[in-house]
């Protein structure tokens, strides 16, 4: 599933500060103002769909820019827990910016008017459990992390007083100026904040640009011009494919250094051997192979090793924290790439082929 979450867009009008000021008073009487400076104030609406007004006066050009910062899908709903994906919805929530708009100045816009301060433009899947993609999470970090000179970067972590044990909870992550991933569980978002609760985990990648990016990409940046389908097939052909490669050179990187680790390995060294380097397995397979096609030992002796390997690491992700599994992430990695990052590329792996990606553009 894809879509818009949440947005800002601003206009540049030639009502006077004052006058727009005293209409917000009107129209939303509970609403908050932070009056930043005598040209600039912030008012928290929190009504509907509507999260922020940002008013800034620009007395050379004699002009008010309005900034709304809002909700694609609250506008439907109580929630956002599943992103706007509807061409005619999107429409709908701009028109009644515009009407918004229209009552807070003395002359009337159009639609053509409104332009993108920014979005987030999201992907997310229904996952079983939050705490199994675990892998997934820290190399796609890792490959972020190697690959950018991040400007802002945290990783969030909570604790299982059940379990005893810590989890995984995403991070955020700006790679370049204009552009910040999020990557989090909306389902465990939306049950600590809403009465209303949603069972199951729902993996969720949000990517916020910026009016700068935006134009970059599209040329423009008028809202009622940006349609989902574009930004979607626009993101799946730039920022998909740098995703997408990272991802993969993080694992194959991995597996290299799996590969030099296990050389020649005595089977007395192979407990610690396994768990001294847990944070460079990322899948039970991988392992599996390197030791299944490195060794030269008897078939007899490789499926003994493989036995131990895996009840290692059953009981690694038992006692171990934080909450992770080492089984079945090389299909959660092919979910991942296709459903989330929006890169097709199927992946493989067993003793015949090795690990093996089958990517296209």
């Amino acid at each position: 599933m894809y879509g818009l979450d949440r947005a800002c867009v601003f206009v540049d009008v030639k009502t006077d500060i004052l006058y727009v000021r005293e209409r917000i008073k009107i129209m939303f009487p509970h609403s908050f103002s932070e009056s930043l400076t005598n040209y600039l104030n912030n008012y928290k609406i929190d009504k509907r769909n509507i999260n922020y007004i940002k008013l800034e006066e620009k007395k050379l050009k004699r002009i008010t820019t309005i900034k709304i910062d809002f909700s694609y899908p609250r506008f439907f709903s109580e929630d956002n827990i599943y992103p706007l994906s509807d061409e005619l919805k999107k429409t709908t929530v701009e028109d009644n910016l515009v009407k918004l708009i229209n009552k807070l100045i003395d002359y009337e816009i159009t639609i053509n008017d409104i332009k993108y301060e920014y979005f987030e433009f999201t992907t997310q899947e229904v996952v079983g459990n939050f705490y199994k993609f675990h892998n997934i999470i820290s190399y796609f970090f890792k490959a972020l992390t190697r690959k950018y000179n991040d400007l802002d970067k945290v990783q969030y972590y909570n604790f299982d007083k059940n379990q005893n044990k810590f989890y995984t909870t995403g991070f955020t992550f700006q790679p370049t100026p204009g552009w910040k991933i999020r990557l989090y569980s909306k389902g465990h978002e939306n049950n600590k904040k809403k009465l209303k609760k949603v069972k199951g985990a729902i993996f969720r990648l949000e990517h916020r640009l910026s009016k700068k990016i935006i134009k970059n990409y599209f040329e423009y940046n008028s809202a009622n011009f940006i349609k989902i389908e574009e930004i979607k097939k626009c993101i799946q052909s730039t920022i998909s494919q740098a995703l997408g490669k990272i991802m993969i050179e993080e694992i194959e990187k991995s597996v290299e250094v799996l590969k030099e680790k296990f050389v020649d390995f005595r089977c007395q060294d192979l407990d610690s051997l396994v768990r001294d380097n847990l944070e460079w397995i990322f899948d039970y397979k991988i392992i599996d192979d390197i030791v299944t096609s490195s060794s030269n030992k008897c078939y007899r002796q490789i499926v003994f090793y493989r036995s131990k390997i895996k009840n290692i690491l059953i009981h690694s992700q038992q006692r171990g924290s934080p909450q992770r599994d080492f089984f079945s992430n090389i299909e959660r990695l092919e979910q991942f790439l296709v459903n989330i990052i929006l890169f097709n590329c199927k992946v493989k792996c067993d003793t015949k082929n090795h690990l093996a990606f089958f990517c296209k553009k």
